[in-house]
């Protein structure tokens, strides 16, 4: 091999781990948002701090479910690669409707849009002029994060040793070991909720690969957000990709 050829060989290397870093990171803001609105859930219960479970907990946010129309709030998350080093932090607005819709307006780093309803999960990308889909099937069980309120929180805890790290007159802090980190797909992962609505303002999770932060603040309820904010109309000229990207 000569040394344009090799000089060649790196610059696609070089660039193929540059992509591939960056999917991972989609991948993490994705899944946060996922596990934010159906897993830990939105309520309006008073709660003591006297003798308060992990039980309690689920059971609250499980009843919670029945109350929640729509949410929105801004979103700050950082992730921070655990073999390079590098850091990312983004920026974001967030619209949530029952049963199953997700809208996210990512500001930071770059501006971004991701849809997510039903069965489809669309990101659009503005200064790439690129969407990409992916299909989850049709089904609970081909899509088990996004349906199955109730279910997954309880999914979390068997998966994991569960206990309570913070309790005060405010807001509630959970501890997520898993019994099988390999098919967990997480090392670890505390959850502050707020009392007052049963909604979390921070999330941290810990993998091999990557180290997670996800903040959310301004949140508000049952606003009326129209149906057409969570449809998303592709572009002339615009490059649908399809494929599992996230």
């Amino acid at each position: 091999m000569n040394k344009l050829t090799e000089n060649s060989y790196h610059e696609v290397h070089e660039e193929h781990e540059v992509n591939l870093m960056c999917l991972t990171k989609k991948a993490f803001l994705v899944y946060f948002v996922i596990f934010v609105y159906f897993v830990v859930g939105v309520g309006w219960a008073d709660s003591s701090k006297k003798d308060l479970t992990v039980e309690d907990v689920t059971n609250k946010v499980e009843e919670a479910q029945a109350a929640f129309q729509d949410a929105q709030m801004d979103l700050q998350m950082e992730m921070k690669d655990t073999v390079s080093g590098t850091q990312q932090n983004s920026k974001g607005a967030v619209k949530m409707k029952s049963p199953d819709k997700i809208f996210v307006h990512y500001t930071q780093p770059t501006e971004q849009f991701l849809y997510i309803g039903g069965n489809l999960t669309e990101m659009y990308q503005p200064d790439q002029k690129t969407l990409y889909q992916q299909h989850n099937g049709k089904g609970k069980e081909a899509a088990p994060v996004y349906l199955g309120v109730g279910k997954q929180l309880k999914k979390y805890v068997d998966i994991s040793k569960v206990t309570l790290y913070k309790n005060s007159d405010s807001e509630v802090g959970l501890l997520f070991i898993p019994k099988d980190k390999m098919t967990a797909g997480f090392d670890k992962m505390k959850v502050l909720i707020h009392k007052k609505d049963w909604w979390p303002y921070e999330i941290e999770m810990e993998t091999p690969s990557m180290n997670s932060k996800v903040k959310f603040s301004n949140i508000s309820f049952n606003k009326g957000l129209k149906e057409s904010l969570f449809k998303f109309t592709v572009p002339k000229g615009v490059q649908v990709v399809e494929g599992a990207v996230f």
